[in-house]
């Protein structure tokens, strides 16, 4: 008898590799209508923080106290400097493998900036950063909680959500995503309120008080622990509690409750996912940024091509838009035309920071798709719970296509046996009803 070998057909390396499924997290960001609320959500919240700081002092007028330049100045320049970058290739002109990694880094680079600059508004004037807090965790609970909704949907069971249905969807659960980055902080604020009072209170009692909470400093020591822990885990599981709210349908404590745990009983399973996500979200960036340089580049040149005329005319569009460049795409309006062009100039930038824009949104939308992906290969090695089982709301389900539906059913014909059944009882009775007419006759 031959032995037979076993052929491998193909290999699922995604089955093989779960943190492969992270490379859905592109195609899911790229979809128009994640574009679209992340766009919106930006030009909302910048707008909106523009506005806010042209209210009087001590809320407003920023400008003097942080860095000597206003808002709009301080993110124009992260969002076109930092995030643009150098671009640089290794053993192209000077350029080396630091200069490559550097440009490829510069998400993480403008993130970092962000982060410091919101640190200097909250130390110089908090009260503009309260308020800008405030207003942006409205906005982005909604777009978030839509963003992550269309992508929970799209992994669990590869169909879409629309727009429509994914901000119903947020809206319901606004008050969940909402509160679910505020409840650890606000646990962490009031437990260190109380250890400041427990503390500082006897430390005011002369002479005793500072032996009295020197003794006892262990126990300010242990409470200080479990703050670190608190804002440790608060800090880390933002990323995880929305995709659990679009995911699981839940409110704020089991976002929470799910995230934390999760990231404890997995740390470095999620360190590994969060860190390759990073990775490959700067690598597609790059192809991003130079996707958005074609464009305005080939724009900017097919208007300059068919622009016929001489002199002046055939320069227009050089004054009202600079050339751009791989150095600097982004334009800077002037003063040194006419008035209608000085004016028209405004308009051509506008729509070349709609691009610039709608690159910035990508990122953000990379951001939710991969933490929501991240939040299910978590689940699938905590809880053992299958990608494909999501939340699921009876709207989202009576719009699903159903196969058959409206066609009427096939009657199948009868067997052999069935109908030779079927017609034994016919003859028996016909027989017993000859049997009862003779039976009259004879009467």
């Amino acid at each position: 008898m031959s032995e037979e070998g076993t052929e491998v057909q193909r290999i699922d390396w995604r089955r093989c590799f779960q943190f492969l499924e992270i490379l859905r997290s592109f195609r899911m960001a790229v979809h128009p209508a994640n574009l679209i609320l992340c766009f919106l959500g930006l030009a909302a919240s910048f707008w909106l923080a523009v506005v806010i700081d042209q209210l009087p002092a001590p809320v407003g007028h920023t400008e003097t106290q942080v860095y000597g330049a206003s808002f709009f100045e301080h993110t124009f320049r992260i969002a076109t400097t930092t995030l643009w970058g150098d671009w640089a290739l290794p053993y192209v002109g000077d350029s080396t493998w630091d200069d490559f990694l550097a440009f490829m880094m510069t998400p993480v680079t403008a993130v970092r900036e962000l982060i410091m600059l919101a640190i200097a508004y909250w130390d110089r004037t908090p009260w503009f950063a309260l308020i800008n807090t405030v207003v942006m965790l409205g906005i982005w609970a909604m777009i978030g909680g839509a963003v992550t909704r269309m992508a929970a949907v799209r992994v669990a069971r590869e169909e879409s959500v629309s727009m429509k249905q994914a901000l119903g969807f947020a809206c319901r659960k606004w008050p969940s995503t909402v509160t679910s980055p505020l409840i650890p902080f606000g646990v962490l604020v009031f437990l260190a309120v109380l250890m400041g009072l427990f503390t500082g209170v006897p430390l005011m009692i002369p002479y005793l008080g500072e032996w009295a909470v020197g003794l006892l400093l262990f126990l300010p020591l242990l409470m200080g622990v479990v703050l670190a822990l608190i804002f440790v885990g608060g800090a880390f599981s933002v990323g995880l509690q929305w995709p659990t709210i679009a995911a699981e349908g839940s409110d704020s404590f089991d976002a929470i409750s799910r995230s934390i745990s999760y990231i404890s009983s997995r740390p470095w399973k999620y360190l590994f996912s969060t860190v390759f996500s990073i990775l490959y979200g700067c690598a597609t960036f790059i192809l991003v940024k130079f996707v958005a340089f074609l464009t305005l580049r080939i724009t900017h040149e097919s208007i300059a091509t068919f622009s016929w005329g001489e002199g002046e005319t055939t320069d227009k569009i050089a004054r009202l838009w600079e050339v751009p460049t791989l150095a600097t795409p982004w334009p800077q309006p002037g003063f040194e035309q006419c008035w209608s062009e000085s004016t028209a100039m405004y308009v051509f930038v506008f729509w070349v920071w709609v691009v610039l824009a709608v690159m910035m949104a990508f990122l953000v939308s990379f951001f939710f798709c991969s933490q929501t992906v991240i939040y299910f290969l978590m689940r699938r090695s905590v809880d053992a719970t299958d990608i494909e089982e999501v939340y699921m709301e009876e709207s989202d389900e009576e719009e699903l296509p159903v196969e058959g539906l409206g066609e009427a059913p096939a009657e199948t014909p009868p067997a052999e046996g069935d109908a030779a059944e079927t017609a034994e009882p016919e003859a028996e009775s016909d027989e017993g009803g000859g049997e009862e007419e003779g039976e009259s006759e004879e009467a």
